[in-house]
């Protein structure tokens, strides 16, 4: 066999090896889904053909070894993506195609809806050049021509492109033939992927997230065909080359988009744009945003295996033996552990935790295409398709472990073996020693938490008392007495304002009489007009509202306010009580806005 003999090798079945299968895919062109609702998994695949311009590609369905279904597609794809566009059952599986700017759907294998997206504003040049061209004469449609070359290639629409490809001598018969041209220019689709609507079950509802050339990103909106969401990729201009996402679309998501020139940018929901974290030395061969710590891995077209965090700070990076082709998650719930395959030229596929490299095989050739998934009734499955168009099913022992806390493949020498040292982190060294200090003093550490536990419940009763007996609330208890609830409100700029209260009686049936109000206030900062009001009786359901003249003393001299009159002392307090009662039944403190300057006439 092609694997290496090794432990690793150990963790894989060789469910299925077809060297004749002949497929020629790329790597965002497979999928993995239940497609008759039968819970059997099935492999969606594009077959791309190699150096056969007469042959369509294709999209074909296994069912286990088998090919059972297959539909020609009008163009090569960029993504394949499974989703399901509804809650209704059966729950049946819808398969979304990317080709060029249209999306097509199949349900059941067979065509279900089209969907095409915007076409982009055309410029008023080429719009200008192509109603010239169709009158004038085949000797004066250089100059138009020209017109045409001043424009960059990819604001122009296909028609135009075709133009001026063209040989001079064959130029006029091409615009005889268009002399009525429909110009539209639609965005290619250069990536796609998925995410859950609502909520993250693995049958509910979801959307596609849509990349297109022009550097617009995309959410459809999968049941009723029609744009959620439309964002551009960064502030400047980017190609999307690979795309991921994690997330609700109605709770948060996040979007991570690599662009062709080398950038990743993150977008998240209500983001018109994207935000560019990461200049990359080269431009990306894979891309996964891992589902748990958020983290975004990247593995370049050189031989570099990155980790970054979701605001862009790199957290590791990883030197490959060979140079990378393609690369998937591997998610592991049952092993609480999310794993990297990364496929190299050569054939040698590793797997890596974080950055340890956990695991490892050899392919008969170089791996093109690779997913991780659920494969007929299995659920840990991966599906290789190798540049000779093998087809290759792996399925993952159910005994299997991965070693995360150390290189498998490192070899230690005599010395670190006889040393036995362990190399511990700063925060697990902190942790064991707090845990330590605290066994030795268990006792003294049980005694001070008590002593400030009770000195904290001390502090809160006196605090309690003291705001009952000081009555210092918006609404007064009831004690035998109808329960009144007060609202204050300052108008003005100063140094005359307007102290509205307005009084409720928020009781059933009771009515509230003999009740009184009192305005305290420093006299050195301020003077009310009337500071006492006997209140009339105070019936449910009919506030009362009182208006109350309150001036701020001002110094004669300058205008201005005291000195000691500061922003923590600017208060007035309000208090209602009832006659033959020592005890208030609301006492509120109002607090006083800055008094304007005053203006102080010199003539």
């Amino acid at each position: 066999m092609f694997l290496s003999k090794t432990k690793a090798a150990e963790k894989w079945l060789d469910a299925q090896c077809d060297g004749t299968a002949a497929l020629h895919t790329l790597p965002a062109c497979m999928s993995l889904c239940d497609l008759k609702n039968d819970n059997y998994y099935q492999l969606i695949i594009v077959d791309v053909p190699l150096f056969d311009f007469d042959s369509k590609p294709k999209l074909k369905v296994y069912k286990g070894t088998n090919l059972t279904s297959e539909q020609n597609l009008p163009g090569i794809p960029s993504a394949v993506e499974s989703l399901y566009i509804n809650e209704q059952e059966p729950r049946i599986p819808i398969i979304a195609v990317a080709v060029e700017s249209a999306i097509l759907f199949y349900r059941n294998m067979k065509p279900y809806y089209k969907y095409s997206i915007p076409s982009l504003p055309i410029d008023v040049v080429e719009v200008d050049a192509w109603k010239k061209l169709s009158v004038e004469r085949p000797e004066n449609i250089d100059k138009y021509i020209d017109n045409l070359r001043t424009l960059n290639l990819n604001q122009m629409t296909e028609l135009s492109q075709e133009l001026l490809a063209l040989p001079e001598h064959e130029r006029a018969s091409f615009i005889v033939e268009h002399s009525d041209p429909q110009l539209e220019r639609f965005p290619v689709i250069t990536a796609m992927t998925s995410i859950k609507k609502t909520t993250n079950e693995t049958k509910s509802a979801s959307c596609l997230i849509l990349a297109a050339e022009s550097g617009d990103v995309m959410i459809l909106d999968t049941q009723a065909f029609v744009l959620l969401h439309q964002a551009r990729v960064c502030s400047f201009q980017g190609t999307p080359s690979i795309i991921s996402a994690s997330g609700q679309y109605d709770i948060d998501f996040r979007v991570v988009i690599a662009t062709r020139e080398g950038s990743l940018c993150l977008l998240r929901k209500g983001w018109l744009v994207g935000q560019h974290i990461v200049k990359l030395e080269h431009p990306a061969a894979g891309l996964a945003l891992l589902p748990i710590d958020q983290t975004i891995v990247v593995v370049c077209m050189s031989n570099q295996l990155l980790c970054y965090s979701k605001k862009g700070k790199q957290l590791w990076s990883v030197t490959l033996p060979q140079s990378a082709v393609c690369m998937t998650p591997v998610c592991l719930p049952h092993l609480g552990i999310n794993l990297v395959c990364v496929a190299l030229r050569g054939g040698l596929v590793q797997f890596y935790c974080q950055k340890k490299l956990v695991d490892q095989f050899y392919a008969p050739e170089t791996v093109s295409a690779v997913t991780f998934g659920r494969l007929g009734q299995e659920e840990h499955v991966l599906i290789l398709v190798t540049s000779d168009g093998s087809l290759i099913v792996k399925i993952l022992k159910r005994t299997a472990e991965f070693a995360v806390t150390e290189n498998i493949y490192d070899i230690k020498t005599a010395t670190e073996e006889a040393s036995g040292s362990l190399q511990i982190p700063k925060k697990t060294k902190i942790f064991v020693e707090q845990t330590v200090r605290e066994k030795e003093n268990a006792a003294a550490i049980h005694s001070s938490f008590q002593s400030e536990l009770w000195r904290m419940r001390l502090t809160a009763a006196r605090a309690t008392v003291d705001v009952i007996n000081s009555a210092d609330s918006n609404m007064s208890g009831d004690i035998g007495l109808a329960p009144i609830k007060m609202a204050a409100e300052v108008l003005g700029l100063g140094p005359v304002f307007k102290l509205f209260i307005v009084l409720e009686n928020i009781s059933a049936r009771k009515e509230a009489t003999g009740l009184n109000v009192l305005i305290q206030a420093d006299h050195r900062h301020y003077t009310a007009e009337r500071p006492y009001l006997q209140l009339p009786m105070l019936v449910p359901g009919a506030p009362l509202k009182l208006d109350f003249k309150i001036t701020a003393v001002m110094d004669p001299g300058d205008g201005l306010a005291p000195a000691d009159l500061t922003p923590e002392n600017s208060f007035v307090r309000v208090i209602i009580f009832k006659t033959g009662h020592s005890k208030p039944l609301i006492a509120s403190t109002v607090i006083m806005p800055q008094s304007e300057p005053q203006i102080l006439n010199s003539f």
